[in-house]
């Protein structure tokens, strides 16, 4: 909804004039129809990336500097003997530990060494590679994995799911008005209103509500795809 703001200047007496605005809500369009096109496209993941955390401890930190580079250069020479990863290495952090020297309250601690922590990313779109490079890293100091799928076609498939739920919304919009008698114009307002897609992988098949989609694929989503929506508001003035 459209809003105005409309001055009005009230004298006051002894005083400056002073103004005050009041809302005042736009009339709507007359002869107008408003729909909403919402597309949707499972897709399916052509690449991961294995997230590896690499850390040591010691009551020095020099100590546990020391020992995680020596990790990180062998690993980082291990994962170059193989052309198809993309390794991508990150900083390097430090954070005390402690244990605590008396229990009661409030409790005192006291730190007792430091622990360095550094991360690799690993991306390969080769999917049964991933238990190899993790196994490289189990016995460089390996602290928690995780590992990401993801689609490198999701920004140019966003593009033509676009274009969907726009000729979605037009055909709902002329289905509408030739219904009544009557027929679409030109386009008043069109606003996008949002896309998502899951950031997590499903393992599971996920039927797609029909009510909620207008264009979607007529077959159940493979497991493990990654859904993609997008929605499109539009106003279309109606025929005289």
């Amino acid at each position: 909804m459209n809003t105005r703001l409309i001055p009005f200047v009230l004298l006051v007496a002894c005083g400056t004039p002073a103004t005050t605005y009041v809302s005042a809500a736009s009339a709507p369009p007359e002869r107008s129809v408003a729909v909403t096109g919402t597309a949707r496209v499972d897709l399916v993941p052509d690449e991961s990336c294995i997230e590896l955390t690499l850390s040591v401890r010691d009551s020095a930190i020099s100590v546990s500097h020391e020992g995680l580079m020596a990790h990180v250069s062998s690993l980082l020479e291990a994962l170059g003997e193989d052309d198809s990863l993309r390794v991508e290495r990150g900083a390097i952090r430090y954070a005390p530990y402690y244990e605590d020297i008396d229990a009661g309250y409030p409790r005192t601690r006291r730190v007792t060494g430091h622990a360095a922590t550094a991360r690799i990313n690993v991306r390969t779109q080769d999917f049964e590679r991933i238990p190899g490079v993790v196994s490289l890293a189990a016995t460089r100091g390996l602290e928690r994995v995780d590992v990401v799928f993801y689609s490198t076609e999701l920004v140019a498939r966003k593009a033509a799911l676009r274009r969907q739920a726009l000729e979605a919304a037009r055909d709902k919009a002329d289905d509408m008005a030739g219904t009544l008698g009557t027929s679409i114009g030109e386009v008043i307002s069109i606003r996008e209103a949002g896309a998502s897609n899951s950031a997590q992988v499903a393992m599971l098949n996920v039927y797609t509500p029909t009510p909620q989609t207008d264009s979607t694929p007529s077959l159940p989503p493979q497991p493990g795809s990654i859904p993609l929506t997008l929605s499109v508001d539009i106003v279309y003035a109606l025929s005289e």
